[in-house]
């Protein structure tokens, strides 16, 4: 997957030469109802590029920040799902404080323009631009008066809920961990790469607090721990202090541990 910086949509650029089918989002967790924007847009491959547009870090984190609850996933695992999905080319976005006024209609204009997107793809609950003043149905009229088309997908439900990237925040913070699976499609799973990782001779140690990431509640959990050598399940335990901790058993400061897949919560 290439991933292109949106930095370098120059003004008046024409910068495509061929056609891209594109979906917008944050994607965190690149949960079912993501990977059911993706799946249309890959589907429109060989005709179109299929592209993700997203962003380097929540804008949550600058906009509401004191309401922000932590990443589900790192920018890696994100990137290196949406490659796995089908994306080819990533338009990767710092939300800063030029970007955060850009209008809705300048935004589609220069996806249509410099990236040469001529089908869009997103949620009904789509919203985008300056004041998040552009929602889906706007979309759709900014994008045919642009030359491109729009698709408007409805989100996933399970159990009549619509999946969201909410949801599976207050599923992992509360230890409900087959919700999170259930909507996510797969284990909630910590990059472990972005934290600093203790041991004490026995035990794997890494502080969650303070790294922006969903802290699961307090408790013991079934957990997958996937190393450079291999995976093995172990229980781990997480304090009250925001303390991850499980048995090294293979896994010790030497050969430092990857991912952190959680399983159900036993205790």
């Amino acid at each position: 997957m290439r991933i292109v910086p949106w930095s370098e949509a120059l003004p008046g650029a024409a910068m495509a030469t061929v056609p891209a089918a594109a979906t917008i989002g944050v994607f965190d967790g690149l949960h079912l109802g993501h990977r059911e924007l993706v799946a249309r847009v890959v589907a429109k491959a060989p005709g179109y590029i299929p592209m993700a547009v997203t962003f380097r870090d929540n804008p949550k984190k600058l906009t509401r920040p004191h309401q922000f609850e932590g990443d589900l996933f790192s920018l890696e695992q994100k990137l290196s799902s949406l490659d796995a999905a089908g994306i080819q080319l990533c338009v990767l976005i710092d939300f800063s404080g030029n970007f955060s006024k850009l209008a809705g209609s300048e935004f589609v204009s220069t996806l249509v323009r410099s990236f040469g997107v001529r089908s869009f793809v997103v949620g009904s609950d789509f919203k985008c631009g300056h004041r998040l003043s552009t929602d889906a149905r706007s979309l759709g009229e900014l994008a045919r008066s642009n030359g491109a088309t729009a698709e408007i997908v409805e989100p996933v439900a399970i159990e009549g809920e619509a999946v969201s990237s909410s949801r599976i925040r207050s599923a992992v913070a509360s230890g409900r961990m087959d919700q999170a699976l259930a909507m996510l499609g797969r284990p909630y799973t910590l990059d472990l790469r972005r934290f600093e990782t203790e041991y004490d001779g026995t035990t794997l140690i890494v502080s969650l607090r303070g790294h922006g990431v969903v802290e699961p509640a307090p408790g013991t959990y079934s957990v997958t721990v996937i190393c450079p050598s291999g995976c093995r399940d172990v229980e781990a335990t997480i304090r009250h202090d925001g303390s991850l901790r499980w048995a090294a058993d293979g896994c010790t400061s030497d050969v430092e541990p990857s991912f952190l897949a959680f399983g159900p919560k036993i205790a």
